[in-house]
């Protein structure tokens, strides 16, 4: 496409976080704070808060 002069859109789609922000979330979930996972999860992807409270549930169900 770029040689005929047309650019893709960019799709904004939240990446999940991958080394040190996971583990950040993981420790916060289990000291049982739960609300300040998902809120990192939130600063380290730029998700919704739905998004991010289904990921955090779904990686540490409780």
């Amino acid at each position: 496409m770029t040689h005929l002069g047309i650019e893709a859109p960019v799709r904004a789609v939240p990446s999940v976080p991958r080394g040190d922000g996971m583990a950040e979330v993981d420790a916060l979930l289990l000291q049982g704070k739960k609300i300040h996972a998902i809120k990192r999860y939130r600063e380290l992807t730029g998700c919704g808060l739905k998004e991010a409270k289904d990921a955090v549930e779904r990686r540490y169900p409780y």
